[in-house]
């Protein structure tokens, strides 16, 4: 067994040059986001990945002895639509691991049926196996309902890679839900101002740095950082950090009173972005207060900024907790931090009775200015909901 460290710009380069130098069949035994520059900050940012010709030694169940995944034949990549700010969006890192031993035992059971093995016509029709891990995942009813027909409605002409089609289909019907709102987008001499809000913990100022970031370093504008959080530990210095490193102007407001005398202070720039301390959604006197200010400022735009690993319940707590702040669009942080997509996207997405939140920005990562995207909904739907052991033994063949 060979056993080699690759390190290339992105993942999909790294498995690319693994295939061609340990053929096809290669194991990926680690992957590692690193970066260059100082303490890691505005360097360069490439992937380690150390793969082997040969699958590790297992242990008498079955399963591998080590943390080793299997060579993926596809990846989930990060787009920038042309035309857009150059923020660089860098590929998610998300190796798919080996069957669990579940999922063996049902194939093991199923080819027990039919001596010949595991077969695409030998699997149930996949509705009913999609719409249950659609409602695992907190999708309601009535949503997984509505895709699930408008899914049926599409397939046809169904071959031995059927199941397989049914997956692509529910991938775009869900898509077709999706609403874009597109990218920040600024006009010359225009100043453009741009609130992020949201419930605590979902990365609100790290993403005002990676706008921040991507604009003033990469777009050559002029940007200022204004905060109202000052509830929180640490979290003015934390935001004067990054001003302090992109050398931008940045003021503090406690109060409505000091609002337009702070965005006055930051000069003539061309984007102004509000960092605001978490609310509860719950907490309607937080929020209202926090309404009060934004109707100061008067932002063009405001950004509600949610977790991607949330459940669709909390999701649209959200929605209706930060209602009286007018949120214009959703930034979706944290996407490499879950498998799975359909549940925070049930909330979000548009129907006959809801017009749906548009989404702007995702992020899949803490590093700053990377890890965020102008949102896409072939990004939004490419996890979507687990596959059936069907789809993944044909996937593997």
């Amino acid at each position: 067994m060979q056993v080699k460290i690759f390190r290339a710009a992105n993942l999909q380069a790294a498995l690319e040059e693994i295939r061609e130098q340990l053929g096809p069949h290669a194991s990926v035994l680690r992957t590692r986001q690193c970066r260059d520059g100082w303490m890691g900050w505005l360097g360069r940012s490439y992937v380690e990945v150390t793969a082997s010709t040969g699958d590790q030694q297992r242990d008498a169940g079955g399963l591998p002895t080590d943390d080793s995944h299997r060579f993926p034949s596809r990846v989930p990549g990060m787009t920038h639509p042309p035309g857009t700010p150059p923020i660089d969006s860098r590929q998610t890192l998300s190796v798919v691991p080996r069957l669990a031993e579940d999922d063996r035992q049902v194939a093991a059971a199923t080819s027990r049926i039919t001596p010949s093995g595991i077969h695409p016509r030998s699997i149930a029709d996949p509705t009913s196996q999609y719409r249950t891990g659609l409602l695992s995942l907190g999708v309601s009813e009535t949503v997984a309902d509505r895709w699930i027909r408008s899914t049926s409605g599409f397939v046809a002409n169904l071959d031995e890679r059927w199941d397989h089609s049914w997956l692509e289909q529910l991938q775009r019907s869900v898509a077709r839900e999706i609403r874009l709102s597109g990218p920040i987008r600024l006009s010359p001499g225009e100043r453009r101002i741009v609130a992020l809000i949201g419930p605590t913990g979902v990365g609100k100022t790290t993403t005002v740095a990676k706008l921040a970031a991507g604009f003033r370093i990469q777009s050559k504008r002029r940007v200022g950082l204004l905060t109202i959080d000052t509830f929180r530990i640490a979290a003015v210095q934390q935001l004067q950090a990054y001003a302090q490193i992109m050398d931008l102007p940045m003021s503090v407001v406690e109060s409505s009173d000091q609002m337009r005398g702070a965005i006055d202070q930051l000069g003539d720039v061309d984007l102004i972005l509000i960092d605001t301390a978490g609310r509860s959604p719950k907490g309607d006197m937080n929020i209202a207060g926090l309404a009060e200010l934004l109707r100061t400022a008067q932002p063009d735009e405001t950004h509600l900024v949610i977790s991607a690993t949330s459940t669709a319940a909390v999701v649209q707590s959200a929605l209706d907790g930060f209602a009286a702040a007018r949120p214009t669009a959703a930034i979706l942080s944290k996407l490499d931090e879950t498998p799975y997509t359909a549940g925070v996207l049930s909330a979000l997405t548009a129907s006959r009775e809801h017009i749906g939140l548009p989404i702007s920005y995702v992020t899949n990562g803490q590093h700053v200015p990377d890890d965020i995207a102008v949102a896409t909904a072939e990004t939004l739907v490419e996890r979507l909901v687990p596959a059936p052991v069907g789809v993944r033994q044909i996937e593997a063949a």
